[in-house]
Formats: structure tokens, C-alpha cells, sequence
């Protein structure tokens, strides 16, 4: 496998550190060629910069991708808004020479040139696609067998398909399929592919967010889900942050989020603690006791099952 960068961006080591924790862990258990790239800076955020100058998004995230170009190195990032906007402007300049030609020529005043030659991928379809569910269930030694899990892909996880070409857009299937080498459930249901409605909130339209999370958290509710699992800091801290401030209001869904590598590293036996999920906002402990449990039963009747074999002397 080709050395990869890791593109943290902004709000993962600005507000979710154990994110960020939980992510090198995973890594180096899979023994991963990761490296942290100097240099990097915001992707940039879309919604925000784009929409005020369009040009300096364009050669912010050039200069991203340029410093790969130098190193030679992949990328792959536990932000699907970082993934997706770096991926949606290399596709814009590899279409559009003049653009191209006209951000290289501001890049070469700091010694860079973007070309783009290399990956620029999100975790989870880089988990999918290139270590693969072999190797993952291999590294499995907690099951999640019984527990029932909702994903959420997240908007920019598939979107654009054009520029980020990694799964079906509106029909994906990896998420799902890495949740089920961890043992568990990927529960079904309506609001499923629905914008979590974070960005809202940096509009100042707090209320809106919280309708958009108030919509999904409901039907999860009643779906009587174990957890809801997703890969994106912005979506974390709308399901997490904004869903506790709804609590604190009277509202009841006790819908406990985790991060894709959360999840995992509880599959790889890494304890609660030390993957950073007590610095949840929304309490896992409900889901912990029953995994643990679950794990406790299947323990026992392994056991019981290698017993019984040593009885009839079967080898």
C-alpha cells in the first residue's frame, strides 16, 4: 500500500481531539503507512469561503493537493467535508486548463505546483476499498454481534460522485458493509441518506438544525436503534452536541453517536476510555453494557461448545 497523508482538517483537533485519538489508534492497529503532512490548512469549508470568493477556495484547497503532489503521497481523511471539497476542486482543475494554469501560476511563488496525481479519499471507502473486509474481520477480536446500528452516510461522504467516485450515491452500500465485518446490524430507515443539517447552524438558523437532527433521532428512536454511527465532525456535532441541547430542553432520544473509528476500535478491543467515547456528549454507557454483555454470552457459549467437542473428542 502507497504512503498517505492524514487531512485532519479544522474541527477535528480544534474541538474533537478524541476523534482524532481514536483515529491513530485504528491506524497504527491495522499498522497503516500514515503520516502527518506539514503544512496543510482548512480544506477550505465550503459553504463559507466558496460562497465569498470562489477563486481563493479554488487555490486554498490547490495548494492542499499541491503539497501531496510534492511529497508523493495519497491522502485519506476522517472528514467527508474536507474529503469532498478537495476532491470536488481537483476534478474542477483537471477539467479546466485555464484554471489550472492560472492557480499554478500564484502556487509557483511558494515553490508548488498542483497536478492532483494522487488519491484523495474519505476513511471509510479507504477502509472498504483498500485494507478490505478480509483484513478487517480479521482484526476483529469484540464482535458487535446483536447490536443494532444506524448509519449515517453524510452528505459529502458521496457527493459529489463525479469528483469523489466512491461509492453509489444514491444507493451506497460500503458504510454498511464495513458495519457488518464488525458483527453488527445496519439498520434501515427512511431518513437514512437525509442531510444531517448541521451547516444551518452556521447561517444562524439554530432552529432549522435542530429540525433536521430532531427528524432523524425520532425515527431512530422508534427504531429502537442500539446507536448511530457516522464519519464526519460536523455530523457529530450535530447528532451529539445538538441532540444533548435538545435534552436539556425535555426532548428524550438517547440515541448515542459514534465515530466510524470508535466503532471499529471497540471491535479491535480497545477500551471505551481510551478511544476518547466518555468525552461523548451524549452517554454511551447503554450501549457499552449491552455489547459487553452480548460478548460475555457468546464467550460462554463458546466455551460450553469447546467443551462439549472435548468430550466427543472432536478435534
Amino acid at each position: 500500500m502507497k504512503d498517505f497523508a492524514i487531512f485532519w482538517g479544522c474541527t477535528i483537533p480544534a474541538r474533537f481531539p478524541f476523534l482524532e485519538k481514536s483515529t491513530r489508534m485504528v491506524l497504527e492497529g491495522f499498522d497503516l503507512p500514515y503520516r502527518d503532512l506539514d503544512g496543510f490548512t482548512c480544506c477550505p469549508e465550503k459553504s463559507l469561503v466558496n460562497n465569498v470568493d470562489h477563486g481563493l477556495w479554488v487555490l486554498t484547497a490547490a495548494r492542499n493537493i499541491a503539497l501531496l503532489d510534492k511529497a508523493q503521497v495519497d491522502l485519506v481523511s476522517p472528514c467527508t467535508g474536507c474529503a469532498s471539497n478537495l476532491a470536488t476542486v481537483n476534478s474542477e482543475l483537471h477539467m479546466n486548463h485555464k484554471e489550472k494554469e492560472k492557480i499554478n501560476n500564484i502556487l509557483k511563488e511558494v515553490g508548488l505546483e498542483f497536478k492532483g496525481e494522487n488519491k484523495l479519499r474519505h476513511l471509510v471507502p479507504f477502509f472498504h476499498d483498500e485494507v478490505g473486509i478480509p483484513k478487517i474481520k480479521n482484526k476483529i477480536v469484540k464482535p458487535l454481534y446483536g447490536m443494532r446500528v444506524a448509519i449515517h452516510y453524510g452528505c459529502h461522504m458521496i457527493r459529489p460522485s463525479h469528483a469523489l467516485k466512491n461509492d453509489d450515491p444514491l444507493d451506497p452500500k460500503k458504510f454498511d458493509n464495513l458495519i457488518r465485518a464488525m458483527g453488527a446490524e445496519s439498520v434501515q430507515y427512511m431518513t437514512k441518506l437525509m442531510c444531517c443539517g448541521q451547516g444551518l447552524d452556521r447561517v444562524d438558523q439554530h432552529e432549522n438544525a435542530l429540525h433536521f437532527a430532531r427528524l432523524k433521532l425520532k425515527e431512530l428512536k422508534a427504531k429502537n436503534v442500539d446507536a448511530m454511527v457516522l464519519c464526519c465532525p460536523s455530523c457529530y456535532l450535530q447528532f451529539d452536541n445538538n441532540q444533548f441541547l435538545m435534552e436539556k430542553e425535555g426532548e428524550k432520544f438517547g440515541i448515542p453517536i459514534l465515530y466510524f473509528t470508535e466503532l471499529m476500535g471497540l471491535a479491535m478491543g480497545y477500551k471505551p476510555e481510551e478511544l476518547g467515547i466518555d468525552s461523548h456528549r451524549i452517554d454511551a454507557n447503554g450501549f457499552l453494557e449491552k455489547w459487553e454483555r452480548l460478548n460475555r454470552e457468546l464467550t460462554k457459549t463458546e466455551e460450553i461448545t469447546r467443551a462439549m467437542e472435548a468430550g466427543f473428542g472432536i478435534a
